[in-house]
């Protein structure tokens, strides 16, 4: 009886105890180790980065490109999507604007518009035939060349700082020689205006948003940036 007690017992143990797993032999650890590791898929690079570079907000500054929406003076969508590109030069100065505005300041920028297509001035002088708001396609303007940027800056929560006017807004208050503002507008406008001028950008009279790269040259450009990313 005591026997037959004890193989019950013996053969429970061995039916109930885990099972270990068989050791693994030196090949399979080495071929485990081989498997190759699947790298996380890189942005795709789909345009020509020997002329030109973008800006996303993984830079730090805020896109806000007017024209692909209807939210710009013309009431109508110009672009088909929303994406900056510049010439290299200019670009690498409003990186480095970028890194340095937030140091001193604790601002950022928002970048309102950069490379204009002249299929895209074509569409706004279609619009607005009028020179004094819109260049002519057959003149070009900066933008058509890669080299000018219409920004405006806001603060660490990404609330527009004053600068007295809506962006694109055709007057005289928009006016950079326009000193009846209030002075938080004159000292925003100091700001932008100085650290532009620090990093070689160059504004103009008529609207304080618009600043340029004039001691780069480059040709004025049809090419159209994809959108299907």
């Amino acid at each position: 009886m005591k026997q037959l007690y004890f193989l019950l017992i013996l053969t429970f143990l061995i039916c109930c105890s885990p099972k270990k797993e068989s050791p693994q032999t030196i090949e399979e650890v080495k071929a485990k180790d081989d498997q190759p590791i699947t790298p996380k898929k890189a942005k795709e690079i789909d345009y020509d980065v020997s002329q030109w570079k973008e800006i996303s907000e993984e830079d730090g500054a805020i896109l806000d490109i007017r024209y692909a929406t209807d939210n710009n003076f013309t009431k109508k969508q110009i672009y088909p999507c929303g994406r900056c590109f510049l010439r290299p030069e200019l670009a690498t100065r409003v990186l480095a604007l970028q890194k340095d505005i937030s140091e001193r300041y604790g601002m950022s920028l928002k970048l309102l518009d950069c490379y204009r297509p002249r299929p895209a001035q074509q569409k706004l002088w279609d619009i607005v035939p009028d020179p004094r708001y819109v260049t002519s396609p057959e003149k070009g303007s900066m933008h058509n060349r890669g080299l000018a940027v219409d920004i405006t800056l806001v603060d660490k929560d990404g609330v527009e700082m004053e600068m007295g006017t809506p962006y694109d807004f055709f007057g005289p208050e928009a006016y950079t020689t326009n000193t009846d503002l209030p002075a938080e507008v004159l000292k925003n406008r100091k700001i932008l205006s100085k650290m532009m001028e620090i990093h070689g950008l160059k504004g103009i009279r008529t609207e304080w948003w618009h600043f340029s790269l004039k001691t780069v040259q480059a040709p004025l450009d049809d090419w159209e940036w994809p959108c299907d990313i």
